[in-house]
């Protein structure tokens, strides 16, 4: 995932004034040695061709930037003093300070900032009006297909197969499960460089190779009712699709099969929801007081987290079955393991909470919850057998 360095920078120093390269220095807390900048590329046009230093009125120590590699070579992205915090910020709003690049050794890197003090050099070179359209845009097109191939590199997408044969194996469904993981991933990370307005410019279905979505200068907006797509919600016909589809299906067996599954839910699925809804509940003062402090990783972080991920995951595959009440066994088995892997981090997470001071009072509580998650656990494990068995 993309490292972002702003709160760990005390000071930093970049130079455009040779063109196509933009090279500096970068302080950071904890570390002796300035790391050194040395990319391919040109900022945008604000600071291109010259100078800038940057201070961080106050840094503080930050575990991304330690895994920063002394040396940084590879391709400049967007670098920029005039950007936006936001698509909503008003033109007289604050503009912020944003430095990114796709390096060799670590990726894509970022800082981003509005509190940064920086000050800017005179050009050593300009763009002439000739020149300047056609360099932003190449600058543009540079930044976008560096990040289309980091992102590339993120989603590792497989080579397609020959053979059109189902695999119903829990391995291939694990891979699939895994592909699934590193798109989103890799989706998340281009939304949050290019937000929402990036999903109807092209620039998002770019990035993460999906070509056959590239289209005219712009894409349908959420709210264009014209957007190709949009008919069918006027139209009360069948498509010609469903109309096989429904001529042969029995409504009423169909409706009466839901109903049994509704009413038939796994013991499994079952005790994993009621896990979660006694976390809700019982913990909901700790829950809070953890929000104002949070940065995602605490431990009662990592326990509600992985504990909501077996409730979830256990309810999507044990609450879906074929029409003739079975499961689709590798898919099943592929989120079972999951399962055994999250129900692994939560009893880690418990462990912590059970030492820290401020947990000492519910003691009783937490010994609970390590005896249900066990059964949970328990449960996942002899499903897995079942099936394999079957």
């Amino acid at each position: 995932m993309a490292l972002r360095l702003d709160t760990a920078v005390i000071r930093g120093e970049i130079d455009n004034t040779t063109r196509d390269n933009v090279r500096g220095r970068l302080w950071l807390v904890g570390r002796e040695y300035p790391v050194i900048i040395d990319l391919r590329g040109n900022a945008w046009r604000d600071v291109a061709g010259c100078k800038l230093s940057f201070t961080n009125p106050k840094p503080s120590p930050s575990a991304v930037a330690a895994g920063l590699q002394p040396k940084q070579k590879g391709q400049v992205g967007d670098l920029t003093t005039s950007r936006k915090p936001n698509a909503n910020t008003p033109a007289e709003g604050p503009n912020t300070f944003y430095f990114e690049w796709f390096s060799e050794e670590n990726g894509r890197v970022f800082i981003e900032g509005t509190d940064f003090e920086v000050s800017i050099s005179g050009w050593v070179w300009e763009m002439n009006e000739s020149q300047e359209e056609a360099q932003e845009e190449a600058q543009k097109m540079a930044s976008l297909r560096a990040m289309r191939d980091w992102l590339a590199g993120i989603i590792q997408r497989p080579e397609p197969k020959d053979d059109d044969e189902f695999d119903d194996s829990e391995e291939a469904w694990e891979n699939s499960l895994k592909q699934s993981d590193r798109l989103a991933d890799a989706h998340m990370e281009a939304i949050e460089k290019y937000g929402a307005e990036g999903l109807y410019d092209n620039r998002i279905a770019f990035v993460m190779g999906w070509d056959h979505m590239l289209g005219g200068d712009c894409e349908p907006g959420p709210d264009d009712e014209d957007a190709p797509g949009e008919a069918w919600k006027e139209s009360q016909e069948v498509p010609p699709e469903l109309k096989d589809i429904e001529s042969d299906l029995d409504d009423e067996a169909f409706a009466e099969s839901l109903e049994e599954r509704e009413r038939e839910a796994h013991p499994l699925q079952t005790m994993a929801q009621d896990f979660v809804l006694r976390l809700l509940t019982e913990i909901e003062e700790e829950r809070c007081e953890n929000t104002a402090i949070s940065d995602g990783s605490t431990p009662l972080d990592r326990f509600l987290r992985n504990s909501m991920n077996i409730s979830g995951k256990l309810a999507g595959a044990l609450g879906t079955r074929d029409l003739d009440g079975t499961f689709q066994t590798g898919h099943t088995l592929a989120i079972l393991r999951r399962c055994l892997n999250w129900a692994n981090e939560a009893l880690t997470a418990l462990n912590e909470l059970m030492e820290a001071p401020e947990w000492r009072d519910r003691q009783d509580l937490l010994i609970d919850f390590r005896a249900e998650l066990f059964a949970i656990r328990d449960g996942v494990n002899d499903l897995r057998k079942k099936l394999r068995t079957e």
